[in-house]
C-alpha cells in the first residue's frame, strides 16, 4: 500500500463566520448538491471523538460557501493538479463527504472526503445479501487503501480560512 501525502496550508481572507457552541445529533445535513454528504452522527465521527476528543458540529450554508471558495481557489491555485484535468466540471463529479469537528483548538474543521465512485458491497448470503449493493456513502465514512487519484482528502479550517492536509491515495 502506498499513500502520496501533499501538505499544503494557504489562507483566504474572508469575513469572519460566528462560531457555534451547538452541536446536533442528527446523521447528517442536508445540502443542494447530490454529490455532497455532511456527516455529523457516524462511526466515524464517534472515533473522531474517542481518539483526539473532537466534537461534531453543524455547519452553516455560510460555512458550506466558505468551503467551496476555499477548493474553488485552490484548482485556481493548481493544487489539484493530480486530477489530471483539475477544472471545475472535473472536480464536480467527485462525490464529497463533508466531516465537520472542532479541533483540539477550538477551531472548526470541515474534513473533506471526495472519491470519484460509489462503492459495491459484495453478497452475503450469511446475513440474506444476496446482491451487490452500493455503499450508503450519505450515511457510512469511506475508506479506500490504494485507488489512486480516485480518493482524496483535505481538511478547511473555517476559522482561520485555511486548507492544509491534501492527500491523495497511491496506487498499489
Amino acid at each position: 500500500m502506498i499513500f502520496l501525502f501533499c501538505y499544503v496550508q494557504k489562507r483566504y481572507a474572508e469575513s469572519p463566520n460566528e462560531k457555534t457552541e451547538t452541536y446536533t445529533t442528527s446523521k447528517q445535513t442536508e445540502t443542494v448538491d447530490p454529490k455532497i454528504a455532511i456527516l455529523i452522527n457516524t462511526e466515524h465521527n464517534d472515533w473522531l471523538r474517542i481518539k483526539y476528543g473532537f466534537k461534531s458540529w453543524n455547519p452553516t450554508g455560510s460555512d458550506l460557501n466558505l468551503v467551496e471558495k476555499n477548493l474553488d481557489k485552490a484548482i485556481e491555485d493548481k493544487e489539484f493538479d493530480f486530477l489530471k484535468c483539475p477544472i471545475k466540471k472535473n472536480f464536480e463529479n467527485y462525490y464529497r463527504q463533508y466531516v465537520p469537528y472542532i479541533n483540539k483548538n477550538g477551531e472548526r474543521i470541515i474534513e473533506i472526503n471526495a472519491f470519484c465512485e460509489i462503492l459495491k458491497i459484495p453478497p452475503n448470503p450469511e446475513n440474506g445479501i444476496t446482491e451487490w449493493t452500493e455503499m450508503d456513502w450519505k450515511n457510512e465514512y469511506v475508506m479506500v487503501s490504494d485507488g489512486g487519484n480516485c480518493y482524496w482528502q483535505i481538511t478547511i479550517n473555517i476559522d482561520t480560512k485555511e486548507f492544509n492536509n491534501l492527500m491523495v491515495n497511491g496506487i498499489a
